[in-house]
């Protein structure tokens, strides 16, 4: 089958550099990331885990992009409507020393991470399947809460701060990925704290306003 075809050479040397170039040492994250990438293209058509036109752009589209926020990201990490994994999984495998909580309400999706975890042996990595309001209501004390919070494709920035801002410690951050550079004041008690443009999409780290 097509999507049982094994990397070539040229695009794991091209996903070497891209890890080296953000501070991550390859060995052994590319052939766990490559297989990450297995599991996605053999589940796709039965979970409908990316969109069709993206499959064959998988590693760009979604896994280098999910990438790109490597060096934004610091501490405990939640990735809140997780769906197929992007971009908790690919983060979760280049730094194995760092917890990640996969946040995803269809109980689908979530078995779908819950094998994925198993599959590659992802100590690091908990799932778990609920709504983020839900959540966010039961995530009541410090430890329960998150120095960065992710969420990738799962409404416009702006509701996106409002769904999770009360997942993150006093000084966490919410990193949205976005085609256009993002208006300062549309985050309600929010600011933001930095903003580039990345691999053709911006980067914005929003926080809670002092």
């Amino acid at each position: 089958m097509r999507n049982e075809i094994p990397p070539s050479t040229s695009s794991r040397d091209g996903l070497i550099r891209f890890l080296e170039e953000r501070g991550v040492a390859p060995r052994g994250v590319v052939e766990q990331l490559e297989a990450y990438e297995a599991l996605v293209r053999r589940w796709n058509s039965r979970w409908n885990l990316v969109s069709r036109n993206d499959i064959d752009r998988l590693r760009t589209r979604h896994l280098e992009d999910s990438l790109e926020l490597l060096p934004w990201w610091r501490g405990r990490l939640a990735d809140v409507g997780s769906g197929a994994g992007f971009p908790g999984l690919p983060l979760a495998i280049a730094r194995p020393g760092s917890e990640v909580v996969l946040i995803e309400r269809s109980e689908r999706k979530a078995r779908f991470l819950g094998q994925v975890v198993i599959e590659l042996g992802l100590a690091n990595v908990e799932v778990i399947a609920q709504d983020v309001g839900e959540f966010s209501r039961s995530a009541r004390s410090p430890a329960e809460r998150f120095d960065t919070v992710t969420a990738r494709a799962v409404a416009p920035p702006a509701e996106v701060w409002n769904l999770v801002r009360d997942l993150l410690v006093p000084n966490g951050q919410v990193l949205l990925q976005s085609g256009t550079r993002l208006s300062p004041g549309m985050f309600e008690v929010g600011e933001i704290r930095r903003a580039e443009r990345c691999g053709g999409r911006w980067i914005t780290a929003v926080g809670r306003a002092p």
